[in-house]
């Protein structure tokens, strides 16, 4: 197939690449030095650029070739800005690209970045062409973090003009394509107790002891849940369940007193299927068994919802096509996309990289398949925008 705009070397994409992985762009930190990258490289006679601003210095970035007519037609490129923190045990510094044996190690190079860069020179190549459908790039803050950029996107952007239907999120998934991911609760447990000196067990009520019995029950629930299935549990591969997770504990201040509240921070991933309030209402329920006369309280602090594109939509259809699978594919982490199909987008994941190395000292990007993902990108941008 011949594209109807020029090629560009893909160096290019891994000098931007370079550049963007060398600003500290955790969720902690302001994105808007990476923003103001992303705009200098697109800044350019037809495209729009539009800088969202979410909260504490970050942004989410749309840009735009070509007009939003209306009919969703077109194509959508998605990525997140943000990182986790780098961490210890790097063999070169984080923050700087470093190529070794076929691989771009840095931080972020995987999650997200190397996706970034290229989709960013693509909306810069499409410019200039005459685009017969638009080409949009989304760039997000706080992916990282519950996906808050990409929900207040869906929150904020004005109905009339709608975007793209397909959307690809350029998540590192070795270039599968995944149409559903799993939805993730954040919850939170307090036992409230009464204070006491600890050489006297008459006073005050000790907030830990009876979270003990949580903990072992919350551990009899994960390996019970760990059995259960739905219609897309196929689909999941080795994780074809909902998963509980005891993920931080905290209760007490010094030897001498009696502890007078204890915290336990829990997370579920739940399958696509799967409805919310019915599981969270389920732990509730066996809290209130088990806790009795305890003065407790359970709290859902965040959520990110799940992801489900229906596996007859032409953007899955075509991608599957073009990668050369013939499976149906879920994951078990979240993205933006879960977010993004508030805006009825189609949403299926697929980029280069492997999300085993995320997260991970010595991240990075195989060179092999950053040209393959690019190659992918430019196929379907012929095929729906051009």
């Amino acid at each position: 197939m011949i594209r109807s705009w020029p090629t560009m070397d893909m160096n290019q994409d891994i000098q931007l690449l370079a550049e963007l992985v060398s600003i500290d762009t955790t969720s902690s930190l302001s994105n808007r030095p990476a923003v103001d990258l992303a705009c200098q490289r697109l800044d350019r006679p037809g495209v729009e650029l539009v800088r969202m601003p979410v909260h504490d210095d970050k942004e989410v970035l749309v840009a735009i070739v070509g007009a939003l007519d209306g009919s969703g037609q077109g194509l959508v490129l998605a990525g997140h800005l943000d990182c986790v923190p780098a961490g210890e045990g790097w063999t070169t510094e984080a923050l700087e690209l470093h190529e070794r044996d076929g691989r771009l190690h840095a931080r972020g190079s995987c999650d997200m970045k190397g996706f970034d860069a290229m989709a960013i020179n693509l909306v810069a190549e499409a410019a200039g062409s005459d685009l017969a459908h638009p080409l949009v790039l989304i760039l997000t803050c706080d992916e990282e973090v519950g996906g808050l950029g990409a929900r207040a996107l869906a929150d904020s952007w004005p109905a009339d003009r709608r975007l793209p239907v397909a959307t690809v999120i350029g998540e590192p998934t070795s270039m599968q394509v995944v149409r559903m991911h799993k939805g993730f609760l954040k919850i939170r447990l307090v036992i409230e107790g009464e204070n006491g000196h600890t050489g006297n067990p008459t006073i005050g009520h000790n907030a830990i002891t009876p979270m003990g019995r949580v903990i072992t029950r919350l551990q009899e629930l994960r390996t019970e849940w760990l059995q259960v299935r739905t219609p897309v549990s196929d689909a999941f591969g080795d994780l074809p369940s909902p998963v509980l997770s005891i993920v931080g504990v905290e209760g007490g201040e010094a030897w001498n007193m009696t502890p007078d509240r204890c915290q336990l921070d829990i997370g579920l991933r739940l399958l696509p299927d799967q409805d919310t309030e019915e599981w969270f209402q389920r732990l509730h329920s066996e809290m209130k068994s088990l806790l009795g006369e305890e003065r407790w309280s359970m709290e859902l602090l965040n959520e990110t919802p799940s992801m489900l594109t229906p596996g007859d939509s032409r953007l899955h259809q075509a991608a599957c096509r073009l990668a050369g699978q013939d499976h149906e594919l879920g994951v078990s982490f979240g993205t933006d996309g879960a977010w993004l199909q508030r805006l009825g987008l189609d949403c299926v994941v697929v980029g280069p990289g492997d999300i085993a190395v995320a997260h991970q000292p010595d991240e990075y990007m195989p060179v092999d398949e950053y040209a393959a993902g690019r190659r992918f990108m430019e196929s379907l941008i012929e095929e729906f925008c051009a």
